[in-house]
Protein backbone atom coordinates (compact mmCIF):
# COMPACT_ATOMS: atom_id res chain seq x y z
CA UNK A 1 0.00 0.00 0.00
CA UNK A 2 1.31 3.47 -0.99
CA UNK A 3 2.04 6.15 1.43
CA UNK A 4 -0.98 7.75 0.37
CA UNK A 5 -3.47 5.65 0.91
CA UNK A 6 -2.98 5.46 4.74
CA UNK A 7 -6.09 6.48 6.47
CA UNK A 8 -3.35 8.69 8.71
CA UNK A 9 -2.36 10.78 5.94
CA UNK A 10 -6.07 11.66 4.41
CA UNK A 11 -6.65 12.94 7.73
CA UNK A 12 -3.03 14.77 7.85
CA UNK A 13 -3.90 16.28 4.62
CA UNK A 14 -7.29 17.17 5.71
CA UNK A 15 -6.35 19.23 8.59
CA UNK A 16 -3.62 20.86 6.76
CA UNK A 17 -6.27 21.83 4.64
CA UNK A 18 -8.05 23.43 7.16
CA UNK A 19 -4.72 24.76 8.36
CA UNK A 20 -4.06 26.70 4.99
CA UNK A 21 -7.35 27.82 4.68
CA UNK A 22 -8.01 29.55 8.65
CA UNK A 23 -3.93 31.20 7.27
CA UNK A 24 -5.51 32.27 3.86
CA UNK A 25 -8.18 33.91 6.17
CA UNK A 26 -5.91 35.82 8.52
CA UNK A 27 -4.12 37.19 5.43
CA UNK A 28 -7.26 38.41 3.98
CA UNK A 29 -8.00 40.02 6.58
CA UNK A 30 -5.13 41.31 7.30
CA UNK A 31 -5.10 42.95 4.06
CA UNK A 32 -8.64 44.08 4.50
CA UNK A 33 -7.97 46.24 7.50
CA UNK A 34 -4.43 47.59 5.53
CA UNK A 35 -6.62 48.38 2.77
CA UNK A 36 -9.24 50.29 5.42
CA UNK A 37 -6.30 51.97 6.93
CA UNK A 38 -4.70 53.98 3.75
CA UNK A 39 -3.56 53.20 -0.09
CA UNK A 40 -2.21 49.55 -0.87
CA UNK A 41 -1.33 50.64 -4.48
CA UNK A 42 2.48 50.24 -3.90
CA UNK A 43 2.89 48.06 -0.63
CA UNK A 44 4.77 44.95 -0.83
CA UNK A 45 3.08 44.00 1.99
CA UNK A 46 -0.17 44.13 0.18
CA UNK A 47 1.26 41.98 -2.45
CA UNK A 48 2.77 39.54 -0.13
CA UNK A 49 -0.52 39.44 1.84
CA UNK A 50 -2.78 38.52 -1.61
CA UNK A 51 0.04 36.13 -2.56
CA UNK A 52 -0.43 34.33 0.53
CA UNK A 53 -3.95 34.40 0.91
CA UNK A 54 -4.48 33.35 -2.90
CA UNK A 55 -1.51 29.95 -2.63
CA UNK A 56 -3.20 29.09 0.80
CA UNK A 57 -6.32 29.30 -0.19
CA UNK A 58 -5.99 27.31 -2.96
CA UNK A 59 -3.87 24.78 -1.62
CA UNK A 60 -6.09 24.57 1.29
CA UNK A 61 -9.11 24.07 -0.38
CA UNK A 62 -7.46 21.03 -2.60
CA UNK A 63 -6.04 19.47 0.48
CA UNK A 64 -9.53 19.84 2.60
CA UNK A 65 -11.59 18.26 -0.55
CA UNK A 66 -9.74 16.50 -2.27
CA UNK A 67 -7.53 14.61 0.62
CA UNK A 68 -5.67 11.54 -0.45
CA UNK A 69 -6.95 11.34 -4.03
CA UNK A 70 -4.55 14.06 -4.65
CA UNK A 71 -2.36 11.71 -5.74
CA UNK A 72 -4.73 9.30 -8.20
CA UNK A 73 -2.88 8.56 -11.07
CA UNK A 74 -5.03 10.42 -14.16
CA UNK A 75 -5.20 8.66 -17.58
CA UNK A 76 -3.34 10.67 -20.47
CA UNK A 77 -5.15 10.21 -24.10
CA UNK A 78 -3.53 8.32 -26.55
CA UNK A 79 -3.28 11.49 -28.78
CA UNK A 80 -1.32 13.46 -26.12
CA UNK A 81 1.62 10.60 -25.26
CA UNK A 82 4.78 10.64 -26.72
CA UNK A 83 5.23 8.41 -29.87
CA UNK A 84 8.05 6.62 -28.31
CA UNK A 85 5.39 5.34 -25.68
Amino acid sequence: MPWYERKSVGLLLRLGGIVLLVLAFLAARMLRMQAIAGSIEADATAWLLAAIAFLCGSAGAAFLFVGPHLFDPVKIAKRWRRRDD
